[in-house]
């Protein structure tokens, strides 16, 4: 159940006691005796009030999210909107490593998380806060979020979030910067999303795809 869901189930079953025709009375006999001004600088700051609860409420919501990270980072990633981009993007690159697994944990600090269904990857590489594994057709990078961003992702067009999962899907080709080296490349499609202090970016299937392959990623 979401947040929302939540609260208004909350709502829902919130007990209001009747109001006593005593008590009304005297309500309305005391704001009438408050001075205007006094009563339209409460109204004021009721209003007010009401307002941030209104903006706290939507920056709840996946719209708004989606659109607060278009500007700001997603774990380790920062995405940058512009104008326009590349139309196309060339195959995903493959891995040529072959560490173990074991072995990129070993150099990269911490545990590499893989998506089941694809089995052994083909190709592993790895180096401080870092692991890139690959498939046929497909590129899973995981590296720790730092303070500072590893990728700049150059997109056009807008976000898609995937609240099932928490994610984020660039679904046009965009410029990839690797930020330390200045490094660019076009990348396809890709789904990223952060998991305890990981960040994961899933280059090479389709959004449906993705997600499945993301959801099943331990």
């Amino acid at each position: 159940m979401s947040l929302e869901d939540e609260l208004r189930a909350v709502g829902r079953s919130a007990v209001v006691p009747p109001v006593d025709d005593t008590l009304t009375t005297t309500v309305l006999t005391r704001v009438a005796d408050i001075p205007v001004r006094k009563r339209l600088r409460d109204r004021w700051r009721t209003f007010l009030a009401g307002f941030l609860v209104l903006l706290a409420g939507l920056a709840l919501t996946p719209p708004v999210r989606a659109t607060v990270a278009e500007w700001l980072r997603i774990g380790g990633v920062q995405a940058q909107p512009v104008g326009s981009g590349p139309s196309t993007a060339p195959p995903v690159p493959t891995v040529g490593e072959h560490l173990s697994l074991d072995q990129a944990a070993q150099v990269a600090g911490f545990t590499p998380a893989l998506p089941k269904e694809l089995g052994p990857p083909t190709g592993v590489e790895a180096s401080k806060g870092f692991i890139a594994t690959s498939w046929s057709g497909v590129r899973l990078e995981q590296f720790q979020s730092g303070i500072e961003p590893m990728y700049l992702k150059r997109y056009y067009g807008s976000l898609e979030y995937v609240e099932q999962i928490n994610a984020f899907w660039f679904k046009t080709p965009h410029d990839l910067v690797l930020v330390d080296k200045r490094v660019v490349r076009v990348a396809g499609p890709t789904l990223v999303w952060e998991r305890n202090g990981v960040t994961f970016r899933l280059e090479g299937p389709d959004k449906t795809r993705a997600i499945a392959l993301a959801s099943g990623t331990s």
